[in-house]
């Protein structure tokens, strides 16, 4: 499988080495190339049964499932120039806005820019640090995925749990709002207490 990330700050390093623990060949494209090559190279280790290659934003948008691991208005402004293109895929959205509601959710405005795309909202609530990890207090990482494509939904779980995450089922996007504001919280938390380590958020329920 191949996978399109872009972006390759923190999150973008930690997402391209839970893809390439999964198995996936990546594709990860940044405005800067060396940040990409030194990204593909800390996320590509022995351990990762996949690979990661540092290439262009062109080449990275090509797979079926491509992750914008940047921030809101990058992915607003790479969705306008790139619609077209990105037509058809599975494309995730890792962004937290400073704010938004029921009816004006991140992915939603992006929906109404690229309604071809099959969009998926993930990976808002737990921050780069646990995602490259992979585990906290010893707990495989909770990711939550919200699609209303069932198809593009699905692809994203598998991934994230062959990575060695632990992926729910979150619903449509409808709930992409909650997702967000889960990931404000926990930025906002994370801050208040001043922490040294990463934050996560864990669903535990009572089986």
């Amino acid at each position: 499988m191949r996978i399109g990330i872009v972006g390759a700050d923190m999150l973008g390093l930690a997402v391209a080495r839970r893809a390439a623990l999964a198995g996936a060949a990546v594709l990860l494209a940044d405005r800067s190339i060396g940040r990409a090559r030194a990204a593909a190279a800390g996320a590509a280790t022995a351990e990762t049964a996949g690979t990661v290659v540092a290439t262009t934003l062109a080449a990275a948008l090509r797979p079926e499932i491509v992750i914008f691991a940047i921030g809101w208005p990058q992915a607003l402004e790479l969705t306008r120039l790139h619609a077209g293109l990105l037509a058809g895929k599975a494309v995730v959205d890792l962004s937290v806005p400073s704010r938004t509601d029921p009816e004006s959710s991140a992915v939603r405005q992006l929906v109404g820019l690229a309604p071809e795309v099959r969009w998926v909202k993930a990976l808002t609530t737990a921050d780069a640090g646990a995602l490259h990890r992979g585990s906290s207090d010893g707990l495989p990482v909770d990711v939550f995925v919200a699609a209303d494509d069932e198809r593009a939904k699905v692809a994203v779980v598998e991934l994230f749990d062959r990575s060695g995450l632990r992926a729910f089922d979150a619903g449509g996007l409808d709930n992409a709002w909650v997702l967000e504001g889960m990931g404000r919280l926990g930025q906002e938390v994370g801050e208040r207490l001043q922490l040294s380590e990463s934050w996560s958020f864990k669903f535990m329920p009572s089986w």
